[in-house]
């Protein structure tokens, strides 16, 4: 039986979302891995730059194999991958066995969420792009902020390998849970064998596309900084580690539950207004942290960095579907991806410089500063976007 839209979004969003509790369950475990692996300092860095680089360099060619053969194969293929990668995880020996480890699961994660947010933008209703885009990040969210807590009652209680084998369980379940419930991409329609794809250069030539492009890299490059170093910050403020917890769960989680209320809101103004809007309020947010003192104030900014970025998200994958219908959905995803992964790859070595030169507030402000100028790029590179327009 064929499948309503909005019913494959409700099975694709809990599909997407056990996926991601999975990915969160090993986010935080993966430093204190690799020094247990024997690891140095430069070592943990690499090992955790890795799986950026990796969802960097193949996303863009994934997205684009995926709008040539559909999607339901490129997230099956990679949740399969997710379920292997949960036992090179345990059989890693070495530091160096974990660095490629990591590789193949950045090449594994690229054929899920941004190949799922193809089919989502695929499958959306003219006027409920945002609502859909909302709705399915909004399930990434909030698998990634409740993995991190399960990842570590499971080290607690079972060990590290634990941790792993919950990752692969749970991405066995999705596998299983995309192959019986979600439809066919002949029957999603979600992709089409002539349909014309933008190369890679002229997605990146185009003035809004690029625009977004340098949004993502930039706001990576700063709030990764603000991710890195908000415990060492809290430390200095002598908060405690249950606090500094609290912060970063009151901002991913505050993103995580305004995802549909911001896509309504995309469906019914510009897109932009709130990209352009959401990006400044969260340069200001972190500009501040490092001027006040105290965990309520802290916590403040912390909660108006959440809002930011809850408006900005989905008016960001409002205007990239829009885009991706004309230039490759699967394609335009990736390469915006791709985009925040290299911000994150970039953030925590520059952050890195910066804190042993001038010290930990430069930190935050050089975070504020990047956020800040990718604002100012999409106010300039969109200042012309209409969504009424075909691009």
């Amino acid at each position: 039986m064929a499948k309503s839209s909005s019913g494959i979004l409700f099975l694709l969003s809990v599909s997407v979302g056990v996926s991601m509790i999975g990915l969160g369950i090993i986010w935080p475990l993966i430093p204190v891995y690799a020094v247990e692996l024997g690891a140095g300092g430069f070592m943990v860095g690499l090992i955790i730059a890795s799986f950026n680089l990796s969802k960097a360099a193949f996303g863009p060619f994934m997205g684009r194999f995926s709008d040539s053969l559909g999607r339901k194969k490129f997230i099956t293929a990679g949740l399969i991958a997710y379920t292997f990668m949960s036992v090179m995880y345990v059989l890693a020996g070495s530091a160096e066995t974990l660095i490629a480890v990591r590789i193949f699961h950045g090449m594994a994660s690229v054929m899920v969420v941004p190949i799922a947010m193809a089919l989502a933008a695929d499958i959306a209703p003219k006027h409920e792009l945002g609502l859909y885009m909302g709705t399915l990040n909004m399930a990434v969210m909030l698998g990634l902020g409740a993995g991190p807590v399960l990842g570590g009652a499971l080290r607690d209680h079972f060990g590290m390998d634990s941790a792993f084998i919950a990752m692969g369980l749970l991405a066995l379940i999705t596998c299983i849970l995309v192959v019986i419930v979600i439809p066919s991409d002949a029957e999603t329609r979600s992709f089409k064998e002539n349909q014309a794809r933008s190369s890679v250069g002229q997605i990146v030539r185009h003035r809004i596309a690029l625009g977004i492009i340098f949004m993502r890299f930039l706001a990576a490059s700063g709030q990764g900084a603000v991710y890195t170093f908000l415990p060492l910050l809290g430390l200095k403020m002598d908060m405690s580690s249950s606090q500094v917890g609290i912060l970063l769960s009151a901002n991913i989680f505050l993103i995580a539950f305004l995802q549909r209320f911001s896509g309504r809101l995309a469906d019914r103004v510009n897109p932009k207004y709130l990209v352009i809007f959401g990006t400044f309020l969260a340069g200001f947010a972190v500009l501040g942290m490092p001027m006040v003192k105290g965990f309520f104030l802290v916590l403040v900014l912390n909660i108006v960095m959440g809002a930011a970025n809850g408006l900005a998200l989905p008016g960001g994958l409002v205007i990239t579907a829009q885009l991706g219908r004309t230039m490759g959905m699967a394609s335009l995803m990736s390469i915006t991806d791709a985009a925040w992964s290299l911000g994150m790859i970039v953030s925590p070595i520059l952050s890195g410089i910066i804190l042993d030169v001038y010290g930990l507030p430069y930190v935050f402000l050089m975070g504020s500063a990047l956020i800040l100028t990718g604002g100012a790029a999409v106010s300039l590179f969109l200042r012309t976007y209409d969504p009424a327009k075909e691009y």
